[in-house]
């Protein structure tokens, strides 16, 4: 199995859905997987349109590519451990964090999920 599946069920088993909605892991589709030899495997985001309470869910948010990403390196990680490998995946989770941070501020100012500031 090729890293970018290992990721995708990585994804698939960490997380489950809140609210009954489809899940990020749902708009994420690859291609390619066999483990040819210079053949590539395509991964494809399909990102969501417009706030979730305008429009229901319709893609992933772009923090849902980067815990793809996460399972990525995590996946490349088992694999091949090294500490550059280990020092992405704790800037990834930063990231993650101030953007958890991020939210709670819009959801506090209440204008999370709408098209403003």
């Amino acid at each position: 199995m090729r890293h970018v599946e290992i990721a995708l069920e990585k994804l698939k088993n960490g997380r489950t859905s809140e609210t009954g909605s489809p899940q990020a892991f749902d708009f994420i589709a690859l291609e390619n997987t066999e483990d040819v030899k210079g053949v590539a495997p395509i991964v494809s985001f399909q990102i969501q349109s417009d706030p979730i309470g305008e429009v229901g869910v319709n893609g992933c948010q772009a923090t849902d590519m980067l815990e793809y990403v996460k399972c990525l390196f995590e996946s490349l990680n088992e694999a091949f451990p090294c500490d550059e490998n280990s020092l992405t995946l704790g800037h990834i989770e930063s990231a993650l964090e101030y953007q958890a941070k991020r939210t709670a501020d819009r959801e506090s100012r209440k204008v999370e999920g709408k098209n403003e500031a």
